[in-house]
């Protein structure tokens, strides 16, 4: 199979678009020649990356599709798929091998696909976290105000989530979400490193009152849709195979489906390194009875 041609105009249009927000995994860096082929202005008016949204317009379940294709463990060849252009039931290539056919060919409703997997940036927008008590509660069961130390305590929280699919590791999500395992991201936030602190403040309790110091840690949020670059793409409908270089032989070579994305959520940090975010106090009334 030959390769596709690249060209200056093309790179240029590729490395825009990849600027802006894509992620590329270590899988997708071998493809970056080939992903150049292709983007312009058949893609222009497109989603992240420069992909073309297909849910709603091929059968099936297409979040849960680009979600097992680009779950698959990626190759220099790149990742396999098979779709059922009929009913839209979709099978990595060792399953087509299982319960289709023998061969990697096309065969009746069934049409196949090869190419390689990446995340690019769909959006990001600020937020507050939940509160959480960083201090042991502390008791006046006395009838006049006092007086205590209170020593807080927080470090900070990243985590990520899948909209559809199995749980997102760890180890996955910072191959994603880490500038300095890839990704292009600038901001103040806990991928990077971790961060915490411990606090001593001194409090009035009124009486018969128990308080707690809290923390609500102010965080970032950062949208990824989860992308497939096209090499190659079959089918065959009795008069032989037929290889295209774009999706179902569509203009475009990009493609990703809207409802399957992923979030990485950190704490911000602040410029001196130390977590963003409010500490307050929580006071809870005790029992009278329990008082003098």
């Amino acid at each position: 199979m030959r390769a596709a041609r690249t060209t200056g105009t093309s790179r240029t249009a590729l490395k825009a678009s990849l600027k802006k927000g894509a992620l590329v995994t270590a899988s997708t860096v071998l493809a970056l020649a080939g992903v150049v082929a292709g983007t312009g202005a058949a893609q222009a008016a497109t989603g992240p990356g420069g992909a073309t949204n297909i849910r709603g317009v091929d059968p099936g379940n297409t979040d849960s599709m680009i979600e097992r294709l680009c779950g698959q463990k990626g190759s220099l060849t790149g990742v396999y798929g098979a779709l059922n252009v009929r009913t839209g039931a979709f099978k990595t290539k060792a399953e087509y091998h299982r319960d289709v056919f023998g061969l990697w060919k096309p065969l009746g409703d069934w049409e196949l696909f090869r190419g390689y997997c990446g995340n690019a940036q769909a959006s990001t927008w600020s937020t507050k976290g939940a509160s959480i008590r960083t201090s042991p509660w502390i008791g006046n069961r006395g009838s006049k105000d006092d007086k205590e130390t209170f020593v807080s305590s927080y470090s900070t929280k990243t985590f990520a989530k899948k909209s559809v699919g199995a749980q997102l590791s760890f180890s996955a999500a910072k191959s994603i979400f880490s500038g300095s395992a890839g990704g292009s991201f600038t901001y103040e936030w806990g991928w990077e490193k971790t961060s915490s602190f411990e606090r001593r403040s001194e409090k009035t309790i009124p009486p018969c009152t128990q308080i707690a110091v809290t923390w609500t840690p102010y965080q970032r949020v950062v949208r990824v849709n989860p992308i497939f670059y096209v090499l190659d793409y079959s089918w065959n409908k009795g008069n032989g195979d037929k290889t295209v270089h774009t999706w179902r032989n569509r203009s475009y070579r990009t493609i990703y489906s809207h409802g399957y994305y992923i979030d990485g959520t950190s704490d911000k940090l602040l410029p001196n390194g130390q977590p963003d975010g409010r500490e307050d106090k929580w006071e809870q009334k005790l029992d009278p009875k329990t008082c003098a």
